[in-house]
C-alpha cells in the first residue's frame, strides 16, 4: 500500500504527496492504477519474453503454490542470513516479477517495497493488498526513491537482464542505508556457465518471435523431459545435460524433485523459456561485482562466486553455513 510507505519516494529531488489516483512530485504526477504508482510505461523490453512467463505461469514459482521450500531455503541460503535478520526491516525489492521472493520476505516479517518494470499486475493477483507490501511500477536503473533509506536491498535474478548491470549494480546500491545491508544474485560470468547450450543459442532464440519460440519449446518440452532423464542416469549425464540439451530439467533439484512430471514438465517449459528468450543476458564478472561495491558500501560484504552464480552480500552473524 503506498500511503504505508510514501515517505520513501523522491523524483529529482522532490518529495511525494498522495491523491487518490495519483504520486504528486511537485508539478509532476504519476498515476496510480490497481495501487500500483506507473513511472514507467506498461510495455518494455521484457514484454514478449517475461511478461508470456507470467501470463501462462503466474503462480508456478511460488511456494505457496507450488507446495515447496524453495525460494524459502534459496533465500535464506543465498544472504547466509538468520531467518530473525529480516524483521521488521523494510526492503527495496529489485525486480519483483510476480512476488516468489516478495512472498517470502513478507512471511519473514519484512516491510516490502518491490519494483518490477512492468506486468505488476500479477503479481499484486498473487499476493492481494498488505499493508506491508507496496509495488512500484518503475526501472531498477532509474529508481523514484530516496537514497540511503532502506534497511535492505535486495535484487535476485534479475541484474543480468537489465540493458547495463554494471550501471543498475551501481544505481539500486544507492538506496541502502550507510549500516544496512545487500544482496545480489547475477548469473557467474564463469567458462561452466557461459559454454552450455544456453549462450550458444540465445544469438538465434533472440531473434525469433517469442511466441513461437514458446510454442516450440513447448512442443518439445515432453519428450525433453524423457530424454534429459535418461542421460541423467549415465556418467556425467547431467553434465551432458548441463553444457549440451537445450531443456531445463529439476527432476534432481532438491526442493522441486517431488513435484509430478506434469509439474516438472511445466517448470522445464518455464525456465527454458527465461534461458532463451531475454533480450538481455549479461552476466557480471565477480571482479566487477567486487570493484563496484567497493567503491559503494561501508559495510563488511563478499562476494562468492560459485559455477553458475554469483553472490554480493553484507556480512551478517550467522550460523547457517553459506551456500
Amino acid at each position: 500500500m503506498i500511503a504505508q510507505f510514501d515517505e520513501f519516494f523522491e523524483y529529482n529531488g522532490v518529495g511525494a504527496s498522495l491523491t487518490d489516483d495519483h504520486l504528486v512530485f511537485g508539478g509532476h504526477q504519476v498515476p496510480i492504477r490497481n495501487g500500483i504508482a506507473r513511472f514507467t510505461p506498461d510495455s518494455s523490453y521484457g514484454t514478449g519474453n517475461f511478461s508470456r512467463l507470467r501470463d501462462r505461469h503466474p503462480k508456478l514459482q511460488l511456494d505457496s503454490y507450488n507446495l515447496t521450500t524453495d525460494r524459502f531455503d534459496t533465500i535464506l541460503q543465498r544472504t547466509n542470513w538468520p531467518r530473525s535478520f529480516f524483521k521488521d526491516k523494510t526492503v527495496l525489492e529489485c525486480g519483483c516479477g510476480v512476488g516468489p521472493d516478495t512472498e517470502i520476505l513478507l512471511s519473514l516479517g519484512a516491510r516490502v517495497l518491490a519494483v518490477d518494470l512492468t506486468n505488476l499486475d500479477t503479481a499484486i493477483n498473487n499476493l492481494g493488498q498488505n499493508p506491508n507490501l507496496c509495488f512500484v511500477q518503475a526501472d531498477i536503473g532509474d529508481l523514484p526513491l530516496k537514497r540511503k533509506s532502506f534497511d535492505i536491498v535486495f535484487c535476485h535474478r534479475v541484474i543480468q537482464h537489465t540493458p547495463d548491470p554494471a550501471n543498475t549494480l551501481s544505481h539500486i546500491l544507492q538506496f541502502v542505508k550507510p549500516d544496512g545491508a545487500v544482496f545480489v544474485h547475477s548469473y557467474a560470468k564463469t567458462i561452466f556457465q557461459m559454454c552450455t547450450w544456453k549462450y550458444a543459442l540465445r544469438p538465434i532464440t533472440t531473434r525469433m518471435d517469442s511466441g513461437k519460440l514458446y510454442n516450440l519449446i513447448e512442443s518439445y518440452s515432453p519428450k525433453a523431459y524423457a530424454i534429459t532423464n535418461r542421460i541423467a542416469k549415465l556418467p556425467k549425464g547431467n553434465m551432458i545435460n548441463h553444457f549440451l540439451f537445450p531443456f531445463r530439467n529439476h527432476s534432481n533439484h532438491d526442493k522441486l524433485r517431488k513435484l509430478s512430471d506434469h509439474q516438472l514438465i511445466e517448470y522445464g517449459i518455464h525456465d527454458t523459456f527465461d534461458s532463451l528468450s531475454p533480450r538481455y543476458d549479461k552476466p557480471l564478472s565477480a571482479k566487477t561485482i567486487q570493484s563496484i561495491a567497493q567503491q559503494m558500501l561501508s559495510v563488511p560484504f563478499e562476494v562468492i562466486e560459485q559455477r553458475s552464480i554469483t553472490l554480493l552480500r553484507t556480512i551478517v552473524e550467522s550460523t547457517t553455513p553459506s551456500l
